[in-house]
């Protein structure tokens, strides 16, 4: 049986499902992976060592959203070459997707090993957290190459349609790092140096095991570095694509990163509630987050297949899923905001502080569908350009500026008023994305 699936062919909602639920479960896994680093040392670890895993993991997720929007640029182009037909192409992408990504792990590896302790500090990384930060970084970053490697298979195999696969990969990875961190952290004391090498071997297996499934399976193609060759060529169309999407997806959550220096200078309660709730916004933001990776590819095919309206139709049908999502999430957060951050930690003060925050930032969970999915459909278009640009805009020029000031110019101010700061940003963002959008579609600007 093949590996791959067309996706402009059949009925569209019951395609669009079938695509996007294992996207939804695969990234459910992949934030519980990441989460359980959390989880299992906010059981066993003081708070100064869940801050430090807190901030360590976030700065550790600026690179990876980088990572992650250089591999989608491979996405669109294997999607739009599946979708032309175009089998003899996507060999030639792959190869060459290889090779860049290899060079950009090693090199970012580096740079995050020597500068770890100045990014921390701009950060403003609470002292009794900074060790624990320090250890849990520099871990991670000598696996970063792993991270490249995962994203890069989950990459080729949406791009052919593919999205169930890449859930069973991170499955085992997610059950094997659960399993080491409980060994690491909880039987032998390790904390966030033991949390770090749970989630490094985890990430190795999963590149493993994807490898492994590429060289074996029973695709159009037969994967071999046997006389590797790099594609000038295909490497301009793959950074013409990706940078834009790493920039983006860079830094936007760099915007988050200032928001969290700002949190860090409320005290370590307030540091650990944010690191609490970025962990659950993992979660929480993933369905919207999955329609729109599954429509990027469904875009790219249709791009490349000629069929631009399927697209359309696919984009209302993901904001119409992603906001049904987003509501529920909502009404919990109004409601019964402490049982969120109690899943994380079972400290009151930093259950306290993680509310406040949610019951002004969880707006953004019926905002931020509509953001997500436009962007993700111009990412299937290749139109990467705009939505960063809008992106970056948003999150520089309202965001941060509006977070800054409700911190700044109201006394005694809490995360109530920091959660203000990003459904704010979502909503003109999605004012932007909308009037573009309907420019392309009056222009008739779509072209393969």
């Amino acid at each position: 049986m093949a590996e791959e699936k067309d996706l402009t062919q059949g009925n569209l909602t019951k395609t669009l499902l079938m695509f996007a639920l294992p996207y939804i479960g695969a990234n459910f896994l992949q934030a519980l992976y990441g989460a359980a680093d959390l989880i299992i040392v906010g059981k066993f670890c003081d708070s100064g060592v869940v801050s430090g895993v807190a901030i360590g993991s976030q700065l550790l997720q600026t690179l990876i959203f980088f990572i992650t929007g250089l591999t989608v640029s491979g996405t669109v182009l294997i999607g739009k070459a599946f979708g032309a037909k175009q089998y003899d192409n996507i060999l030639k992408i792959i190869n060459t997707m290889t090779i860049c990504f290899v060079v950009a792990a090693i090199v970012m590896s580096i740079i995050l090993t020597f500068f770890d302790t100045h990014l921390l500090n701009i950060l403003q990384t609470p002292p009794e957290a900074l060790i624990s930060a320090k250890d849990y970084v520099f871990v991670c970053s000598l696996g970063l190459i792993f991270v490249f490697g995962y994203n890069a298979i989950s990459a080729i195999l949406r791009g052919l349609g593919n999205s169930i696969t890449p859930m069973y990969f991170v499955a085992i990875s997610c059950v094997t790092n659960i399993v080491l961190d409980i060994l690491l952290v909880g039987k032998y004391n390790m904390g966030a140096q033991g949390a770090a090498i749970a989630t490094v071997i985890s990430q190795a297996l999963s590149v493993v095991i994807g490898f492994i499934y590429l060289r074996k399976g029973n695709f159009i193609f037969k994967l071999t570095f046997r006389g590797i060759k790099f594609d000038v060529a295909t490497a301009k169309e793959l950074f013409k694509i990706g940078i834009p999407l790493s920039l983006q997806d860079t830094l936007v959550p760099l915007s988050f990163l200032v928001l969290v220096s700002l949190a860090n200078s409320m005290g370590v309660a307030a540091s650990a509630a944010y690191g609490c709730v970025v962990r659950l916004n993992a979660f929480l933001m993933l369905p919207a987050g999955s329609f729109a990776m599954a429509l990027t590819a469904l875009t790219a095919q249709s791009l490349g297949a000629g069929q631009m309206p399927r697209a359309i139709k696919a984009l209302r049908l993901c904001i119409l899923f992603s906001v049904t999502f987003g509501f529920v999430f909502f009404v919990w957060q109004q409601l019964f905001p402490k049982s969120a951050i109690a899943i994380f930690t079972t400290d009151e003060a930093v259950m306290e502080a993680g509310s406040l925050y949610l019951k002004t930032f969880s707006f953004d969970y019926i905002l931020v569908p509509f953001v997500f999915c436009m962007n993700g459909f111009f990412f299937g278009c290749g139109r990467t350009i705009f939505s960063a640009a809008t992106s970056i805009f948003s999150a520089f020029a309202v965001r941060v500026p509006v977070g800054f000031l409700l911190c700044t110019l109201i006394p005694s101010s809490t995360l109530f008023h920091l959660g203000i700061a990003a459904p704010t940003a979502s909503v003109i963002t999605s004012i932007i994305a909308y009037i573009y959008l309907d420019y392309l579609l009056k222009n008739n600007k779509f072209t393969n």
